[in-house]
Order: C-alpha cells, then sequence, then structure tokens
C-alpha cells in the first residue's frame, strides 16, 4: 500500500501575512486559495489574493504528523516564520528542540510547485 502524502506550506500573501497550511494536494490547494476557495478562509479576502508559496515540506508518517508540524509553525512569530523560509531545513531542529520530537520532513524544491 502506497503512503498518502501530507505537506505544509507557507504562502505569502498581497497584504503581506504569511499563511500556513497543512495538504495532501499542493497544486490544488494553491489553486483553491488563488481562487478565493470557500474552502480557503484566510485568503478568501482579496486583500491577501494573489498568494505566492514560499515554502513547503513533505512530511512522512501519519496525517497527525503534518497537523502537528502545522500547528507548530503557526505559533511562530512572523520573524522566525521568515527565517524559516530563508533556511527550510532549520524545521527539523526547531521542531526537536521546542518539542522533543523527531519528524520525518523534506523541502520542496519552490519549482516543483505550480
Amino acid at each position: 500500500m502506497e503512503k498518502k502524502k501530507s505537506f505544509v506550506y507557507i504562502l505569502h500573501c498581497a497584504d503581506d501575512t504569511l499563511y500556513t497550511g497543512y495538504t495532501t494536494d499542493l497544486d490544488r490547494r494553491l489553486k483553491e486559495h488563488q481562487m478565493g476557495s470557500k474552502k480557503c478562509k484566510y485568503t478568501m479576502a482579496k486583500i491577501r489574493r494573489p498568494v505566492e508559496m514560499v515554502s513547503s515540506w513533505e512530511i512522512e508518517g501519519p496525517r497527525g504528523h503534518a497537523l502537528r508540524i502545522e500547528a507548530f509553525i503557526k505559533k511562530l512569530s512572523k520573524k522566525k516564520k521568515q527565517e524559516l523560509i530563508t533556511s527550510p531545513n532549520v524545521l527539523k531542529d526547531w521542531f526537536f528542540t521546542r518539542t522533543g520530537d523527531t519528524i520525518l520532513c523534506e523541502e520542496i524544491s519552490k519549482t516543483n510547485i505550480k
């Protein structure tokens, strides 16, 4: 049985805010954010669009792992999120330092995101 992929991502919104989310399909989710879908309450507001995906990670393991990482990133300050965007590989270290949990995640190249 093939494992279902989970992703955590950060969007830069037109109003200069950062949004963190979880999905199983990055391309579909980005399109939903761009369209202002009702599924995307935060980016539904026109002032937040267009959005740009600035960082994303593929998370190995059950859906709960990705949701815990999403919650962890959402609690970071904007400055820390910007540091994470600049150096995405530090997520593993920061998450372990704060929670004591090890995660298996890999940064997704921005060129692979449509």
